[in-house]
């Protein structure tokens, strides 16, 4: 059955001609074509650096496995494998799923003897904790199910389970979580810092299991993670609300923009690879593997010739451990060539969430701006952290030393209700009185070039090729920082209106300026109300703590889709994913796992 999956997919491939409007591939070949030339500049970046003491112990086996893959100081790498397995570092996650991709990947250039020391220091670091966060979670159960598929007979795991019972457990929840993904959505969504490690997971059970209905699934979720994150690239930039993003992440497009980046600068393009960055070593796993994915992909990514509206629903992350909450997440998305606006509602999903974000399309570093009500909380922190309630602000700032700072730009806010339409939001903070950061932060980096403020507290901004504005519903404070201006608002019951265009869409700054002025606007503090008409006449009628209604209408989130727009489309529950490009469209169904090719016409 595996040699028929095979040609199946390869055949689809061959008929596809990847019908082009504006992305950046012509045809399959093309897209194949780049695609290996920036694997091939990945690999050969990573394999010419060097591992030192007091480096990631991660980072060591990383770059092993890359130097004996490629042949780029092999007996340096070797070395590395070699004092991995041989140290008493324990090894987590990240060692035991990267170790044993490496004895499936490259065992062919190890020792017998080394590999026979790996497969007993993974059996001892195989125990009953098997991570927190679902990444941690895929990460043991891969390598858990690969171990079991390569020594079935031995040895015993440490938590007691033979390696047949460990891969059954895992082909259980691995399947659990795919069925999860493609019914509700997923928890740990679109995150700069972990997408990467679904993406080597499921490309390294698709190459090595012997199973071919669990290769299908595995090739079928790689290729829904990467539609699933085209439609919100943007020029190297992944736009919008994300589930986890480090509080030193948050506020860079270019430079430490996330550990999931230099993937999308492999699968997509557009953009430039940083391999001096921190954990860009990771990458290198990814570029040994070469997962090809569906073509169509890339064009998705880097057509961006019409602005489009995209919708997403993704499941809550809640409780202590991964499980169903009751509010689910909805995603906004409104993408244009120079910018996109991006935004989420509902729950939060987890620490280190962010909410919502305009990012443009610049050379320089840090081209976003947001407003944060910094969460502070330990009602909220009991959500995801099985800590005692009376140590969990200690524990956890000792994990995280950035949760207690009144001024960083990460953690979502139960406080915090937004609301958009295409090129418009609208922020509304309601913050009770004994509530720790009873502020509000607004991010405003320096790159912008020009910044004008209007006595009715519009703050209009020039940057790159877009216009924003900015409406202050109560008076704020600039600081400067280093690398920006940070505008503090520290009214409890506040809010803003941010208006985004393109330049090409006004003959001058001063129009822009005049034309927002002109736009209906109507405040009720008092109850946290407003009405905006925008200056492409779309009314935003919304009151905190209810309604959101849109040009009459009233969102109603109970009715949104998996995934909607003009490239990726699901109905909630029916387990079939549509990915389209031009009039090429491949049918995801999850319900059989087949795969299915139509041409629209």
């Amino acid at each position: 059955m595996k040699s028929i999956i095979k040609r199946t997919i390869f055949a689809l491939f061959c008929m596809a001609t990847l019908a082009r409007a504006q992305g950046k591939y012509k045809n399959t070949w093309d897209y194949y074509t780049q695609l290996e030339q920036r694997r091939q500049v990945m690999l050969a970046a990573i394999a010419g650096k060097t591992w030192m003491e007091g480096q990631d112990y991660r980072d060591r086996i990383y770059l092993g496995v890359v130097k004996l893959y490629t042949g780029i100081d092999e007996k340096a790498g070797l070395q590395y494998l070699i004092d991995a397995v041989d140290d008493s570092v324990h090894w987590w996650c990240f060692d035991v799923y990267s170790f044993m991709d490496a004895v499936l990947r490259v065992g062919d250039k190890m020792p017998p003897e080394l590999i026979e020391t790996a497969k007993f220091r993974l059996a001892e670091n195989f125990k009953e904790d098997k991570g927190f966060t679902q990444n941690h979670k895929l990460l043991f159960r891969t390598a858990r199910y690969l171990f079991g598929q390569t020594w079935p007979d031995g040895p015993n795991l440490a938590d007691g389970m033979t390696p047949q019972q460990a891969k059954a457990e895992a082909e259980e929840w691995i399947n659990g979580l795919i069925d999860r993904t493609v019914t509700l959505g997923m928890y740990e969504f679109d995150s700069v810092n972990y997408c990467q490690l679904y993406l080597i997971c499921f490309t390294s059970l698709y190459d090595f299991t012997h199973d071919p209905l669990m290769r299908q699934k595995a090739w079928m979720m790689m290729n829904l993670l990467l539609a699933d994150w085209a439609p919100e690239y943007l020029s190297g930039n992944w736009i919008g609300a994300h589930s986890r993003e480090k509080f030193n992440q948050v506020t860079h497009t270019v430079l430490n923009s996330g550990v999931a980046m230099p993937f999308g600068y492999m699968f997509f393009g557009d953009s430039q690879f940083h391999p001096e960055l921190p954990e860009a070593i990771l990458a290198g796993i990814g570029a040994v593997q070469g997962f090809r994915p569906m073509p169509l992909v890339g064009n998705i990514a880097t057509d961006r010739s019409q602005p489009y509206v995209h919708r997403e629903t993704k499941s809550p992350r809640r409780g202590l451990g991964i499980c169903q909450g009751e509010i689910p997440i909805w995603k906004y998305d409104y993408v244009t060539k120079n910018y996109a606006l991006g935004s989420s509602y509902g729950d939060i999903s987890a620490v280190e969430n962010h909410r919502w974000d305009l990012t443009w399309v610049s050379e320089k570093d840090g081209s976003t701006c947001f407003f944060i009500n910094p969460s502070y909380s330990a009602e909220r922190l009991r959500y995801f952290f099985d800590v005692a309630p009376e140590g969990i602000l200690q524990e956890i700032t000792r994990q995280r030393p950035y949760y207690s700072d009144p001024n960083k730009w990460i953690e979502g806010s139960v406080y915090e209700e937004l609301c958009q339409y295409k090129n418009t939001i609208i922020a509304l903070y309601n913050i009770p009185e004994n509530t720790r950061n009873g502020h509000v932060n607004g991010f405003f980096p320096k790159i912008i070039e020009e910044r004008n403020e209007d006595s009715d507290g519009w703050i209009f901004c020039k940057s790159d090729s877009i216009y924003f504005a900015v409406k202050l519903l109560t008076k704020g404070t600039w600081h400067e920082e280093p690398d920006h201006f940070r505008l503090t608002l520290n009214d409890r019951r506040t809010g803003v209106i941010m208006e985004v265009a393109q330049i090409s869409e006004y003959p001058s700054f001063e129009a822009f300026k005049q034309q927002i002025e002109s736009n209906a606007l109507k405040i009720d503090l008092t109850n946290l109300h407003i009405t905006y008409t925008n200056s492409h006449s779309d009314k935003l009628n919304f009151t905190y703590g209810k309604e959101r209604i849109i040009n009459g209408k009233k969102v109603n989130f109970k009715a949104w889709p998996l995934f909607s727009g003009p490239f990726v489309n699901s109905k909630m529950g029916s387990k079939i994913i549509n990915i389209q490009y031009g009039k090429e469209k491949f049918i995801l169904d999850f319900n059989d796992f087949s795969v299915h090719r139509e041409m629209v016409y």
